[in-house]
Order: C-alpha cells, then structure tokens, then sequence
C-alpha cells in the first residue's frame, strides 16, 4: 500500500476479475485496507459475463471479511478495466468523491491507474496483490503485455468517453 501521506482517499476500488481465487485475494487485500483505515468505502467494480455480477460476488466476500455492508458500494456493469474506470468515476462523482485507492493484482495496476487517470480521478495509492507462484507472475505480466497496446489506442480514439457520464446508470 502507498497511499500519499497529504490526502486521505475517499474510496478503495477494488477492481474484478475472472478468476474466483484472484477476485478472493483482491477482496480480502482491499478489506484489510478497509480495516486498517485506508478509505471509508470500498467500491466493487465488476460485471463479468456469468449471470451474477462480478461486484455481487465481492460484496458477499467483503461481508465474510468483516467490511460493512453500509461501507459497500457496487459497480456491477463493467466488463473490462476501461468501463471499470468510467463506471466507478461516474459513481464516485455523483457522490462528490474524486480520489481513490486501486486494488488489484500488482501488475494489473499501471494499467487501472492510467484508465483511472483518464476518467478524471486522482490516485491517492495503491494495494497490489502478489501472484500465487512464478508461473502466475510472468501469466500475468504476459497478459499486460498484450492488453498494453489495446488500451493505449482504445484512449486515443476514445478518450473523451471514459469522462463522459454512462447513460441511464443505476445504483
């Protein structure tokens, strides 16, 4: 965790992923952030394409942590990083909130902080979860590798549409 010492961040994202160990780890680093005072909230960002949200999943296991269902907020549209970002700026915003704390895998983080970035939200730190062996470590970085060049033009075309508010957005 590196969060700056002349800012206290309105909310921890935690971010989604595929994977149910890798989504328990990101949840259970987020908590104990949660725990140790990092951020009052803890957004849970994440769709996913199975018929239960990413996010809902999350809540369940933020709750076995010991985080407050009242201290929960959810993002349950996002399918990727960049709805991600744009998803939780919209939430956060309608909340008057701006600053925030990522948490996701280690080497997923350049990459959400860039997105998060751009959707005009100030990263206060960070909580990166480590890979459970080498041979996840360098799966990982492998994917970001290859999702690198994706997300560079994806914000080049579109830049202007990860600030922009999501139409008709819930919750």
């Amino acid at each position: 965790m590196r969060p700056r010492q002349d800012h206290r961040p309105d909310a921890l994202v935690v971010l989604g992923c595929k994977s149910g160990r890798r989504l328990r780890r990101r949840v259970e680093t987020g908590a104990a952030a949660f725990r140790r005072g990092v951020a009052p909230v803890m957004l849970l960002s994440g769709g996913g394409v199975g018929p239960e949200p990413e996010a809902e999943r999350m809540r369940r296991a933020a709750l076995d942590c010991g985080v407050p269902a009242a201290a929960l907020l959810l993002e349950p549209r996002s399918n990727d990083t960049f709805e991600n970002a744009r998803y939780s700026a919209a939430l956060l915003r309608r909340r008057g909130w701006g600053s925030v704390v990522l948490v996701s895998d280690r080497t997923h983080l350049p990459r959400a902080a860039l997105l998060f970035r751009a959707a005009g939200l100030r990263i206060a730190g960070s909580c990166g979860v480590g890979a459970p062996s080498l041979w996840a470590a360098v799966a990982a970085l492998v994917y970001e590798a290859a999702a690198w060049p994706q997300t560079l033009l994806r914000l080049i075309l579109i830049a202007r549409e990860i600030r922009r508010p999501p139409r008709a957005y819930g919750r």
